[in-house]
């Protein structure tokens, strides 16, 4: 998976981009209860609109990309609108015409990591136990893993390597159990665990093995059995099309760009993850999901505020040193915080963003646990090219009037 530590650093921070262009075929579908499908953002949807524009715009002229953008907008009054952009011609891996809409898939990455916090507490309640309590009737493990506690892993405190520019554990440690588990049986981690920040996609796919179960699966049927308890929380919020990727999801998805911005290969598998991984990284969505994800986070779905799984995902506020040395991050479960300052005092924005292969995507919403009413702003973005992170923080600094 590409998510990179200093995008999550270094994002909220950024300033702004370019000035926008003029948009060329805007769309704009309001989501939400009927009584909130007149938002305060429908007579003010131009700013982001121009921003989605103007970055497919830059794509086309600058890189000959053909890049779209999904845009989930969630203002003050609890509405949600998407906007769309680069839809004219996009075309899917094989170059047949694919619409751009609500229903169009994209792979979300690392945003995976905060569904698998939300499966897991959907099913279990808080992270409890170590590895070997969950995993060690059903995996070889060495002691030192067998003591990994699921806490830490959850808050990027794994004492596994960071592992997201490759070269941590030897080739196909992932490609099945057998591999994983030989390679488990001796391992040694590096660090201590809760002792330092480290961005772990092994220790994510081990924490969604141990929610979901592994005994008497190979890695599909794992796979399988993650995608079935995923289906079951997302239909929770209306969410049904979002799930584990699988092969004959390729010619529904946009052609992909690499983050050199090269569209991929037309024989490329736009596999995100091998199927162990699934729970780290290798989950499609769209972007009515999204947006039915993110108001469901922001508190606005029926009985959020008083929800229980939010307050405990969103309510943690953890910091360490990074492993590595330079910046971390403060964590929640899945989460990442960064405090923002804006024209109304300083605002805690928690936010997750995503990229694999082709794709990337962000999310992110002011914090709003303890304040006895939900988050007021909130945005996501779905790209087939490199372009989420910026787009979402400057689509997140416009909400907060930065």
């Amino acid at each position: 998976m590409l998510t990179r530590r200093a995008m999550v650093l270094g994002g909220l921070a950024m300033g702004g981009l370019a000035s926008p262009l003029a948009g060329r075929g805007a769309r704009a579908q309001a989501v939400g209860a009927p009584s909130l499908a007149t938002s305060a953002l429908a007579g003010g949807t131009a700013p982001f609109q121009a921003l989605i524009d103007a970055e497919c715009a830059r794509a086309r002229a600058v890189r000959a990309a053909r890049l779209a953008l999904v845009l989930g907008v969630v203002g003050p009054d609890g509405a949600g609108l998407l906007l769309f952009a680069g839809g004219a011609d996009l075309t899917n891996p094989l170059g047949a015409p694919l619409a751009l809409d609500a229903k169009t898939p994209f792979e979300i990455g690392s945003i995976s990591k905060v569904f698998t916090s939300s499966v897991h507490y959907k099913r279990h309640g808080p992270f409890e136990g170590t590895l070997g309590t969950w995993l060690g009737g059903s995996a070889r493990l060495s002691p030192p893993v067998e003591g990994l506690r699921l806490v830490n892993l959850a808050t990027y405190r794994p004492g596994l390597p960071q592992d997201n520019q490759g070269g941590a554990y030897p080739p196909r440690t992932m490609a099945g159990f057998q591999t994983l588990f030989d390679f488990l049986s001796t391992y040694n981690p590096p660090m201590e665990q809760g002792a330092c920040y480290a961005y772990s996609n092994l220790g994510w796919a081990l924490l969604a093995m141990a929610g979901t179960g592994i005994a008497g699966a190979d890695a599909d049927c794992f796979a399988e059995r993650y995608d079935r308890r995923l289906g079951d929380y997302c239909a929770s919020f209306g969410a049904g099309d979002t799930g584990w990727f699988r092969p004959g999801m390729k010619a529904r998805l946009p052609l992909g760009h690499t983050k050199q911005w090269q569209p991929l290969p037309r024989d490329a598998s736009y596999r995100p993850t091998h199927a162990l991984a699934v729970g780290a990284g290798g989950i499609v969505s769209t972007g009515a999901d999204m947006l039915a994800y993110l108001r469901l986070n922001m508190g606005l779905a029926e009985g959020g505020l008083a929800d229980p799984a939010l307050a405990y995902q969103q309510g943690a506020d953890v910091f360490a040193p990074a492993c590595a040395g330079g910046r971390a991050p403060r964590t929640a479960y899945g989460w990442f915080r960064a405090n923002v300052d804006t024209p109304r005092g300083r605002v805690t924005v928690l936010n997750k963003n995503g990229g694999v292969a082709g794709f990337t995507s962000w999310i992110g919403f002011s914090a709003w646990q303890g304040s006895g009413k939900p988050s007021g702003e909130g945005v996501f973005v779905l790209c087939n090219g490199p372009s989420a992170t910026p787009i979402g923080v400057r689509a997140m600094k416009l909400l907060l009037g930065v």
